[in-house]
């Protein structure tokens, strides 16, 4: 199936859904040569486009890399068929909610037999601003180094940072216009087309923030974007918390939000216990409290106006179309660039002294610097207009 799938994965994905028209890599040889000697690698790129899978795929074809793929559960019920390919093609399942051992086990063998590298997406959400690395989850690390330990003599593993960064066409400026427009009546307001697109952009943005505030606090909330963003994930985690119980490993707010869509899930699929009806909705609400928390906490309030760029521009407006319309929008052709960094020697750092193997955190934060610096290379050499 791969050359099929290949073929498919460039003209319908890449091509005709996602338009990225040229995919770019660096780095890579280093990728395969440590995969020859039969060493284990686990590739792990920042996440903020729907296309970061595909982009990758591409670059393995053309290094003949088996690249393996860790993916969240839900893209495997959307049909039968759908999970079945997906299978084949060397992508397996994983629940980000909670501990899914099966798949845990599934990536420490990948990672033990070595030859085929394992692509796991530390950042856990798709964020869509790719100039800024989101907090990442230790389970990359813990994955690692479990597999580290069970290496024979003579291999090694590595954890190889991949910054991904998509490039807009410059035509897609000239739908900026238009697209904003669709937003504003989405929300009810008049379409503003002599309003420069900077202040447009950031009005939405408000707009939205307020009803969001006007639903849950019933006035909307003081200072600016990015404190009451910050106010509003607060507030909502804190509320559910309080009903649902809090998870004192869980720091940052996409672990609080993923502890507590596990606690839900359970409730509503206790089969043994079931939930009343009032308590269905009461959980479902709740469900809905934790998700428009991690929205708000997906929109760094500063991003736009910290650096007004064209790329920063189509970004913010591609997340805005996604949460009000249901779906990005992608109206021109786009160049994906994959840069693999100066891989992460796990096996020595064991060997050395300077990790054990209970140093998740640890090596979580060396790839949190590692991804970070290659992030910003790459967009300080390219972010420009």
């Amino acid at each position: 199936m791969r050359p099929l799938a290949v073929w498919h994965n460039r003209r319908a994905w890449l091509h005709q859904r996602y338009r990225v028209r040229t995919v770019e890599e660096k780095g890579w040889q280093r990728v395969r040569d440590l995969c020859r000697a039969g060493d284990s690698v686990l590739l792990a790129p920042n996440h903020s486009d729907h296309a970061d899978p595909h982009a990758i795929m591409e670059v393995g074809h053309r290094y003949r890399l088996p690249l393996r793929f860790m993916a969240a559960r839900e893209l495997f019920d959307k049909s039968a068929l759908v999970s079945w390919v997906m299978q084949h093609l060397g992508v397996f399942s994983v629940d980000r909610d909670g501990p899914d051992v099966a798949s845990l086990k599934t990536a420490i063998q990948i990672l033990s037999r070595g030859c085929c590298p394992l692509v796991v997406f530390p950042e856990g959400e798709i964020y869509h601003h790719h100039a800024r690395l989101d907090p990442l989850m230790e389970g990359v690390a813990s994955i690692l180094l479990r597999a580290a330990r069970k290496l024979p003599e003579g291999r090694s593993a590595w954890l190889v940072p991949v910054a991904m960064t998509f490039r807009h066409d410059a035509e897609v400026e000239a739908g900026f216009s238009e697209r904003l427009s669709r937003l504003e009546d989405r929300i009810g307001w008049k379409p503003r087309p002599a309003m420069p697109i900077d202040e447009r952009i950031v009005r939405l943005g408000a707009g939205i923030l307020s009803l969001k505030e006007l639903e849950f606090f019933g006035e909307s909330g003081p200072g600016g974007l990015a404190e009451r963003l910050g106010a509003l994930c607060q507030h909502l985690l804190e509320d559910v918390e309080e009903r649902r119980g809090k998870d004192n490993r869980a720091g940052t707010p996409p672990e609080r939000v993923r502890a507590l869509r596990y606690r839900i899930r359970r409730c509503l699929l206790d089969e043994t216990n079931p939930a009343g009806a009032d308590e269905k909705r009461a959980l479902m609400d709740d469900l809905y409290r934790a998700f428009t928390a991690l929205q708000a906490h997906s929109y760094p309030g500063d991003y736009l106006l910290e650096h007004p760029s064209l790329h920063r521009r189509a970004e913010t407006l591609m997340k805005l179309e996604e949460d009000l319309l249901g779906e990005c929008q992608y109206q021109t052709w786009r160049t994906a660039r994959v840069v693999a960094g100066q891989p992460i020697a796990v096996s020595a750092m064991l060997h050395d002294g300077s990790l054990t193997a209970k140093c998740s955190g640890k090596l979580t934060h060396v790839l949190e610097d590692k991804l970070g610096a290659l992030i910003a290379s790459e967009w300080g050499a390219g972010e420009g207009s």
